[in-house]
């Protein structure tokens, strides 16, 4: 117990370092000044690279046009969330004593996934389509292995990044791939929907069938037409804009204070005893039952939707076009915290309750040690609430076939109701006969 408690008071303080302060980079970011987001992370890096602060820079260093820099920050971040897939033992075994901040952190499987779209985005940026689908390709085979891992694998994220796999592919004219990520795409909407509220968005079902009859696979042409309708041709001499609007900000993770009762009937050392103390939050007893009460601190998230919430886009005298909801991202990160809290809150609660052992020893010993071993305990136990920020809220999709030549967009950002709230324009998009164009808007609000 003497020895325990120096290393306590050690890690309390360790926990309390700080490094950016993320309001530091959502300002400059919400007022168009992306270059001084990147600048401010570069200059309060970890000294040794670490999820999230990579998925951050790498994000940011995408909106500060640093396509190469961003892409070597999520590829650093792919990196240590591969390698901490199998858990350092002693880490794992401090976040016992001490802990949650101190195991290690590898991303959640659709902020992985995430960042795979970013890199095929700074690709194409760059020109380097050929990189864009090796992008597409990896993030293929991370999902694969998701779903090879847990047979109940959720499909979050799956059916966003099968659908841009299926546009970039046939940006390059690799129409079987193209054809096969369309397909898989339309089966990950499918199996993720019911939670995720977003359905398959029709143009799928086109491009099906617009691949289809190019390959001539007449048996599946004719089911996927049946079942989609008939898919409007490419008019000569125009080409294509495939325009992603990034709304908001994902929610962030803030910490939960509960309290436990422990009765003075309690075996607290029995090892059934923390899952039958997970069965009293909330509950009341009266103070003569009572021996005390823990107090633990958890994660918590809650939504919280930006102002914006669609987008209408306007190009010369072509009809205006709405975007559709490709990717969800706050209800997948909700759902998948509401899936991880149980768990979370056993190992809260194992630790809390051997804190609480410590101090009982430490009372018997000395009234003093007692009091300076709980304090100890109280420094340490911290939530963990790390998590990529500056993802989007929701991710909206808008393809429509535009004249060869450069253009204009008149974006018009919408409420939840359908009401023009804001506006903007995109100068200068070019558009290549027979080619697809990508690009990808972000607001704050």
């Amino acid at each position: 117990m003497i020895k325990t408690l120096p290393f306590l008071l050690i890690v309390s303080l360790m926990i309390g370092c700080g490094g950016y302060k993320f309001q530091e980079v959502i300002e400059p970011l919400a007022t168009g000044k992306p270059e001084n987001a990147y600048t401010y992370l570069q200059k309060h890096a970890p000294k040794e690279p670490d999820i999230p602060y990579q998925f951050e820079l790498g994000l940011v260093a995408h909106y500060a046009n640093h396509f190469a820099e961003s892409s070597t920050a999520l590829d650093i971040a792919g990196d240590i969330a591969e390698d901490r897939y199998t858990k350092s033992v002693s880490k794992e075994l401090g976040s016992l004593v001490t802990s949650d901040k101190l195991r290690p952190y590898s991303g959640t499987q659709y902020e992985r996934l995430l960042s795979h779209y970013y890199r095929a985005l700074n690709y194409v940026y760059l020109n380097q389509l050929d990189g864009a689908l090796v992008e597409c390709r990896r993030a293929t085979a991370l999902i694969n292995y998701f779903k090879g891992e847990d047979e109940k694998y959720d499909f979050f994220g799956t059916g966003f990044l099968a659908y841009l796999s299926g546009m970039f592919f046939e940006a390059a004219g690799e129409w079987n791939d193209a054809l096969i990520s369309y397909k898989q795409a339309a089966e990950y909407y499918k199996n993720a929907s019911e939670k995720t509220g977003v359905k398959m968005p029709p143009d799928i079902g086109n491009s099906l069938v617009r691949l289809t009859h190019r390959l001539g696979f007449t048996d599946e042409f004719e089911r996927y037409q049946e079942q989609y309708g008939e898919s409007t041709s490419r008019l000569e001499n125009t080409g294509e804009l495939i325009l992603f609007y990034e709304s908001g900000y994902v929610p962030s993770k803030s910490a939960e204070s509960l309290t436990f009762p422990i009765l003075k009937t309690d075996d607290v050392e029995d090892e059934k005893f923390v899952p039958t103390l997970m069965g009293r939050e909330g509950m009341i007893f009266e103070d003569i039952k009572l021996e005390y009460l823990l107090r633990i601190a958890i994660p918590t998230i809650d939504s919280h939707r930006p102002r914006f919430a669609g987008i209408k886009v306007a190009v010369e005298k072509q009809e205006p076009m709405n975007g559709v909801l490709v990717e969800d991202v706050e209800t997948i990160a909700i759902e998948t915290f509401n899936a991880q809290r149980p768990i979370i809150l056993l190992r809260t609660l194992a630790r809390a309750v051997g804190k609480y052992l410590l101090t009982r020893q430490a009372n018997k010993k000395h009234e003093a040690l007692g009091l300076l071993t709980n304090l100890a305990g109280v420094l340490t136990e911290q939530a963990d609430t790390r998590s990529w920020q500056t993802l989007p809220n929701q991710i909206f999709m808008v393809r429509m076939p535009l004249p060869a030549g450069t253009h204009t967009l008149n974006l018009s950002f919408l409420d939840a109701n359908g009401q023009v709230r804001g506006n903007d324009q995109v100068p200068n998009i070019k558009i290549n006969s027979n080619q697809i164009t990508f690009w990808n808007h972000r607001t704050y609000d």
